[in-house]
């Protein structure tokens, strides 16, 4: 058993989390972009935040539904945009939004992961009401 943490506060507006080696960032789309996202424009985001180095790095992504499946973390709670409450880690920002987009997609559609209810749906990629958690890999030193 080892008394590391599950998710660590980077000090850079990051977190690691140790089960799964990825970097996080705390806060998601909704205070950076101030708008919903569609699913296109989720990946242009992307797209943005790593041309500016957003939080000094240029290798973010849009999660894979297995990896933010693992952020649900039902014991703990902070609270999203309008109140709403979230399962998410302590360490994570507040004021954001109450899911995000996730991988895989087809032509149609797209998954989209509830901090609410910790499920996954196919929402058409056209949905736009939607925020999106930047990830990335831990790097290896």
């Amino acid at each position: 058993m080892t008394d590391n943490p599950r998710f660590v506060d980077n000090g850079d507006s990051t977190i690691l989390d140790n089960e799964t080696g990825l970097v996080w960032s705390k806060e998601d789309s909704w205070p950076v972009a101030q708008d919903w996202l569609t699913f296109q424009e989720a990946l242009q985001f992307v797209d943005e935040m790593n041309k500016k180095d957003y939080l000094g790095f240029h290798d973010w992504r849009i999660p894979e539904k297995e990896e933010i499946e693992k952020l649900f973390v039902p014991e703990s709670t902070i609270l999203a945009r309008s109140s709403c409450e979230i399962h998410l880690d302590t360490l994570f920002a507040p004021g954001g939004g109450n899911a995000s987009w996730c991988l895989p997609f087809d032509q149609q559609a797209a998954f989209y992961f509830s901090y609410v209810s910790g499920e996954s749906q196919h929402f058409d990629q056209d949905y736009s009401q939607g925020y999106v958690r930047l990830v990335r890999l831990y790097p290896d030193d």
